[in-house]
């Protein structure tokens, strides 16, 4: 049974690592006793896991549906055995967290923060707008900005993001929707071209065709232009609140929003979730509500 258990460790390690030669960096072990796990569990199992070249590997039908029943059921037997841990080695292991590129900024003093004051944990952080497979790229909780809960993962809502439309105090002068269609824009690039913008407000929704003149991929990059003076655009009232207190930015139309958005911590698998991933996950929600109040402050 413990040789069973060591050959599927070994063999969830090298599908990881994307190679035997890294498996056998990482636990010390000679490429040939790796190689012999793994033809020792296909043995026994009566299947082919990995195909094998002398320059590649890659996961058979059968290896990959193998990988993804045994991943969580290998990680729930550890998650039970650390749970008989004192409380503080509860934290130990790996958290692989990723992060929208924009609001995900806001909680990197805290995980830093947490990350030093907890030596068994080993963070990694990914901060990025794309869509990752959570599965396949081992990601253990995603932060992920979005209209409605997703449909594929278990997902937990944090908190309401509103988004305002925003610009530098050269388009005060714009007071209707009328004189909004003649300004230029700024929009995030991952909308397609001609698609109007959406404003709702109290009394209606409308959608307006606007004149886009630029677009980026990242908050960080429409921010930065919002304040160049470059156009007008939406912003997450988070990431804006700084530059709207201190004048460098200024509320367009206030009585009109960009549709709200939600932020959800989305899980690869609802059937497992550890620890350690839960009380990150309970931390950031703490943080998420924080800048809700934030936003709430009159801006």
């Amino acid at each position: 049974m413990n040789n069973k258990l060591t050959a599927i460790r070994t063999f969830l390690l090298v599908t990881e690592t994307g190679s035997f030669s890294a498996a056998a960096r990482q636990t010390g072990m000679k490429q040939s006793a790796v190689s012999q796990q793994i033809a020792s569990l296909e043995d026994e199992l009566g299947v082919v896991l990995l195909h094998r070249t002398t320059r590649a590997m890659a996961l058979t039908a059968q290896g990959e549906h193998y990988r993804r029943e045994m991943q969580p059921l290998l990680a729930a037997m550890e998650e039970v055995e650390n749970q008989l841990k004192p409380e503080e080695q509860q934290w130990q292991g790996k958290v692989h967290l990723q992060l929208p590129s924009g609001v995900g900024q806001l909680f990197l003093a805290p995980l830093l923060a947490l990350q030093k004051a907890t030596p068994g944990l080993n963070l990694t952080l990914s901060l990025d707008d794309r869509m990752a497979d959570l599965v396949s790229e081992g990601v253990d909780v995603a932060l992920r900005l979005s209209g409605k809960a997703p449909e594929i993962h278990a997902a937990k809502m944090l908190t309401r993001i509103e988004t305002a439309l925003v610009a530098s105090p050269d388009f005060a002068h714009v007071t209707s929707l009328n004189e909004l269609l003649l300004q230029p824009h700024i929009r995030f690039s991952g909308l397609a071209q001609d698609q109007p913008l959406t404003l709702i407000s109290m009394q209606e929704s409308v959608a307006v065709n606007v004149k886009t003149v630029m677009r980026a991929n990242t908050s960080e990059a429409l921010l930065q232009a919002l304040l160049a003076g470059i156009g007008i655009g939406g912003m997450q009232l988070p990431l804006a609140v700084n530059a709207l207190q201190s004048g460098a930015l200024i509320r367009v139309l206030p009585e009109y929003r960009l549709p709200d958005r939600y932020l959800y911590a989305v899980f690869p698998d609802a059937r497992f979730i550890p620890v350690r991933v839960r009380r990150i996950v309970a931390l950031l929600e703490d943080l998420a509500k924080n800048l809700t109040v934030i936003t709430n402050t009159g801006v």
